[in-house]
């Protein structure tokens, strides 16, 4: 077979996106004003209560955000913010996505429009100022209680500034931990939460991130794990992580705390550990006792947390379980290795029976970290071979972006990009049936950017087709 040279593209952990060796030195917040300057400066109604899906910034009308304000929002008072960075620039996403939890918790959600994986870090940055400044502007923020939120890439960008940010409080990173450029050390006096998916590739990363990298700094930090894979968690988990700031929040002003809530809250994970003791499920009950006292600590009665906690560490179906999760770090990283390799080196054929024994595993194994690990393998391969496809036809490398695209399908047969590449790929061959096909299950796995289809001029001669007509039709263009 043809081997195909990997393209060379900035990966880090398995997302795109650049990295630098920039100044680590605490920054404020651009427009960081005092409270009665911001209030002041709001000149502007928005709606509220609903989603604005296109707020153009004053100083640079390329940049826009989304926007959601909680219906009780007032230029009267300011609210907490929470800053989201999609890794694909879509800032609807995230804002549609918890806009609930925006109106439950009287939190100010904006979505970054422009930021978007494959952008340097410095970029990034530069849009993450324009960004604050313009919405601190322009609405009643408390720059008291500023948080960044990000997915994959997205993730990386908001605890890279959050780390260079002294005015940043709190970051919530979504399937990435690691920083989008090179700092050996966090600041102190934030916090950092995580929120992995057990099939997510990023999973060990992000584990160790909070187990490792960040012991000993003065960093509040915890992370949530959720049944899923590389992706925006569901509104209910996400709804931990608001809790989690808002928590956070009360421990520097006891004049916050508010007992009845947090009694509400404890009263039944309390209950569920008991369960699981009586159940005999030590690990998932020694999981539970931990998140629990790190969430809680400090703001109410723990006492049969921590007794159940200590008894549990020197359990050893604890410790099995603690030795289990270790290796499978070193299990996810032998296997992304053997397929990277694979990438260079199988052909079709070979890339079949791979992921035909892949399936297999899942479908068959018992355990269930085995599990996780073998739709971890897949997530990661869906990546890999979704990046590898894009620089290919970056660089004009068809039979590569071919390999890689009839790879990608393979590994992750629901995806729509997978289909909607190989179909970009047809057409720069000229092969007409290929562009319907491929189109046609692009629209049937759920692509619905009808933006991007219509701009995308290496489908102009064939979108009079009707089978084209048909797909434009589906995912909603004209």
């Amino acid at each position: 077979m043809k081997t195909f040279k990997l393209i060379t593209i900035a990966l880090f952990s398995f997302a795109i996106t650049a990295c630098h060796s920039g100044d680590d030195k605490q920054k404020p917040v651009t427009a960081n004003q005092p409270k009665d300057t911001v209030v002041a400066a709001v000149k502007e109604n928005f709606p509220k209560g609903e989603i604005i899906e296109k707020v153009v910034c004053k100083s640079d009308a390329t940049q826009s955000y989304a926007m959601y304000l909680p219906s009780t929002y007032s230029i009267d008072k300011t609210y907490p913010v929470v800053y989201a960075f999609d890794a694909h620039g879509t800032g609807k996403l995230p804002v549609s996505m918890y806009k609930e939890l925006a109106e439950q918790y009287g939190y100010i959600l904006i979505g970054s429009n422009n930021s978007k994986n494959g952008t340097p870090f410095e970029e990034s940055e530069r849009i993450a100022n324009i960004l604050f400044a313009d919405s601190q502007n322009r609405l009643a923020i408390n720059n008291q209680r500023i948080y960044l939120l990000g997915f994959s890439g997205g993730a990386r960008v908001a605890n890279g500034i959050t780390i260079k940010n002294g005015a940043i409080a709190g970051v919530i990173c979504c399937g990435a931990a690691a920083p989008g450029f090179n700092s050996e050390y966090p600041r102190n006096n934030y916090t950092w939460l995580g929120i992995a998916g057990d099939d997510d590739f990023n999973s060990a990363e992000m584990r160790q991130y909070d187990m490792i990298d960040l012991a000993g700094h003065n960093v509040k930090h915890g992370l949530i794990s959720f049944e899923g894979k590389h992706e925006w968690c569901p509104k209910e988990v996400m709804d931990e992580a608001f809790w989690w700031e808002e928590l956070c929040e009360m421990r520097k002003d006891v004049k916050l705390k508010n007992d009845s809530l947090i009694k509400k809250r404890v009263t039944p994970i309390i209950k569920q550990i008991e369960t699981l003791m009586k159940n005999n499920k030590v690990y998932d009950a020694f999981v539970l006792c931990k998140k629990t006292i790190n969430f809680y600590d400090g703001l109410t009665d723990l006492t049969y947390c921590l007794s159940t906690f200590k008894t549990l560490k020197t359990n050893a179906d604890v410790d099995k379980g603690l030795k289990a999760e270790e290796k499978s770090w070193s299990a996810d990283k032998e296997l992304q290795q053997y397929y990277m390799k694979g990438f260079q080196t199988f052909d079709l054929d070979r890339w079949k029976k791979e992921v035909t024994q892949l399936n297999g595993k899942i479908k068959t194994e018992r355990d269930k970290n085995t599990i996780h690990l073998y739709k971890r393998v897949l997530g990661y391969l869906s990546l890999v071979a979704y990046m590898q496809a894009s620089g290919a036809l970056k660089q004009n490398s068809l039979p590569a972006a071919e390999y890689f695209c009839n790879v990608y399908a393979l590994v992750d047969p629901t995806n729509s990009e997978a289909y909607y590449l190989t179909a970009t790929v047809n057409a720069i061959q000229g092969n007409e049936k290929g562009v319907t096909d491929n189109l046609n299950k692009a629209a049937k796995n759920g692509f619905k950017d009808a933006e991007r289809f219509v701009a995308d001029t290496v489908f102009n001669k064939y979108k009079n087709l009707p089978a084209c007509l048909e797909f434009q039709k589906v995912i909603g263009g004209k």
